[in-house]
């Protein structure tokens, strides 16, 4: 018996009625074979999972693609791709004078010990047996639908052996199903497979002496940007047209998915990288076609990471991780296409050490507090600070924001860290409470992805509760970096309004850039506006000027403070304060101090204050 639980896939006969069908209303497959099935996972330990059933068989594209294990409710005179070993004869029914045997069929997945257990199962199964599990099945109504036609060969079996059947059946009607998991299979917008379905064909070819020749090639659409430019409608129709065009290019054998982030995926053959990358170019040459509100989509708004199924990428994460560098790195590149190799790669190599190394190291506090002042724009008087993070890792030293933010943003991870430096900066101000500092505040970066969650405000207020310190201290910053959905949109302003209710200050970092726009200003209740840097940089352009004033006027329109980063001269100092910007941020007044040195230069500026409230100054 196993001793720890293997999952088997298992490609039905949704039509087999009463052998084997798909219930509607359970959503599971029902029938003699089933049951037979589940009996046998509950005693060596596997987890059999069904595919969810199309309209049309899909059980030889399943076979073909090496997706499952095990082929069901298969007729004598049937055969499949891919298929491994005898088949194995469950039982042979008569009716007319022909007999018809109905059998199981192992593909090439299928591992040897499960192959062996369960036709030992099945020698243990007499015909009796099955004719009881048969009238069982028959006798149960079904859900989804009206009373079936029995096949002529089922109702001449059912009265042959209807007297024998009863005395060996009856103790075994009514047996506990064990089959109601369900796997879905293919991506409802696109008719693509899943990303499930990819990494379970992924891990046959561990099998496969010619895994050599197969790539990874992950086609970055960038929807979220066509969905902001164009419109969601574009980006679905975008999604459509590349879709579309890759199954087009595709030929028999090649596995073609949707990555859980929204983009498409080719699992495909070729001779060599030269092929591959040739192919990637000319299919995404064809997705460029799409027309976007009369525009060409070009370099830089989508691209293609081709990965090579070498030794180095045995795992599955592995190789998406690095395919969908490669797609960012074009992007960033303004190229169509990059190919992994090991030269080209020795950043993703790191950056996957960082990933795998990112739960261990919010374990053991690796990530250290760092704070970068604020100052008040006209006595430059420091009056808060930005809580940045340093990562301390054991082998690489430490480690600066730009080498670890941009991964986790893209992994979905970010919140994580983004909820761990609010709660150092909650310790941080509680230490300043203590000390007599009540000033002070601290303002904490946080993704709109993050911000946007349903459970963001629980999280949240289970972690300031810890800690005591005026609440107004405490400012959360909502960053650029990513897109908000609709759906997102309605989520993020009752977590606004909900976290100011809390006694918390909400605003906007990077504004005026990147994803931003007048329209946050319509939309969400805030307390300040951080200006991006880069408009700080081109101020001294007349356009530039013209923003950044409007920016500030509006601002201070609506009752907001308005804060600016990225200030480093003299001359920008200058021409904020005639702006009437009211708090600056800079290398000009500090570089991001460690937490301790940090505490350290707040409290000797607090005493002089002290002394001079005291002594009425």
């Amino acid at each position: 018996m196993q001793t720890a639980e293997a999952i088997i896939y298992v490609a039905g006969n949704p039509r087999l009625y009463p052998l084997e069908y798909y219930d509607v209303g359970s959503g599971t497959y029902e029938g003699a074979i089933p049951d037979f099935l589940g009996r046998f996972a509950a005693e060596y330990g596997y987890d059999l999972r069904y595919f969810e059933p199309q309209e049309a068989d899909s059980r030889r594209d399943l076979a073909a693609n090496l997706q499952v294990d095990l082929i069901s409710g298969v007729q004598s005179g049937e055969s499949y791709p891919n298929t491994a070993g005898e088949p194995l004869l469950l039982f042979e029914a008569g009716a007319g004078g022909a007999e018809t045997a109905y059998q199981l069929l192992f593909t090439g997945a299928a591992p040897e010990s499960f192959r062996a257990q369960l036709r030992e199962f099945a020698a243990r199964t007499s015909q009796a047996e099955w004719t009881g599990e048969l009238l069982e099945s028959a006798a149960e109504p079904r859900q989804g639908g009206s009373a079936p036609v029995w096949p002529f060969w089922a109702a001449c079996l059912a009265a042959a052996v209807l007297a024998a059947a009863l005395f060996t059946a009856l103790w075994r009607l009514r047996r506990e199903r064990n089959l109601t998991v369900r796997l879905r299979s293919t991506d409802p917008e696109t008719g693509l497979g899943t990303e499930d379905a990819l990494e379970r064909a992924f891990s046959h070819l561990q099998r496969d002496q010619s895994r050599r020749y197969y790539y990874l090639l992950y086609f970055c659409l960038g929807l979220d940007r066509v969905g902001y430019m164009w419109g969601q409608e574009q980006a679905g129709a975008l999604l459509q047209h590349a879709a579309q065009t890759l199954k087009g290019a595709s030929a028999a054998g090649d596995i073609l998915a949707r990555s859980g982030c929204g983009d498409l995926l080719v699992l495909r053959r070729f001779l060599d990288s030269a092929e591959a990358e040739s192919w990637a170019r000319a299919a995404l040459e064809d997705i460029r076609a799409f027309p976007s509100a009369g525009e060409r989509l070009g370099d830089g708004d989508i691209s293609v990471g081709v990965c090579p199924l070498s030794a180095e990428y045995l795992d599955f994460s592995q190789a998406m991780f690095h395919a969908h560098q490669c797609a960012l790195a074009a992007l960033r590149l303004k190229a169509p296409c990059r190919t992994c190799c090991t030269e080209q790669c020795r950043l993703c190599q790191e950056r996957w050490l960082l990933l795998s190394d990112f739960d261990r190291a919010l374990e053991r506090g690796e990530f250290q507090l760092y704070l970068q002042f604020f100052v008040n724009a006209y006595n430059f008087r420091v009056v808060g600070g930005e809580a940045l993070s340093r990562w301390k890792h054991p082998q690489l030293g430490v480690l600066s924001p730009d080498r670890y933010i941009p991964l986790l943003e893209e992994d979905g991870r970010i919140g994580e860290l983004d909820l761990r430096g609010m709660e150092s900066a909650c310790a941080f101000l509680q230490e300043l409470d203590r000390l007599g500092v009540d000033d002070f505040f601290i303002s904490c970066n946080f993704a709109r992805c993050t911000f946007s969650a349903p459970d963001f405000v629980g999280r949240c207020v289970e972690i300031i509760d810890r800690y005591s310190f005026t609440r107004k201290l405490l400012i959360l910053e909502i960053t650029e970096s990513q897109l908000t959905s609709g759906g997102e949109t309605a989520q993020m302003l009752k977590n606004i309004v909900a976290l100011r209710d809390h006694g918390l200050r909400v605003i906007f970092d990077d504004f005026g850039m990147g994803f931003s726009s007048f329209h946050d200003l319509q939309d969400y209740p805030m307390d300040g506006l951080k200006l991006d840097k880069e408009l700080v940089d081109n101020m001294w352009t007349e356009q530039g000027e013209i923003i950044l004033s409007a920016l500030v006027d509006t601002g201070h329109r609506m009752g907001l403070t308005i804060l600016a980063e990225g200030v480093e001269t003299d001359r920008q100092i200058e021409a904020l304060q005639k702006l009437h910007c009211d708090v600056l941020q800079g290398f000009r007044f500090c570089i991001p101090l460690p937490a301790g040195a940090a505490l350290e230069r707040i409290l000797n500026e607090a005493r002089p204050r002290a002394q001079e409230t005291n002594q009425g100054v």
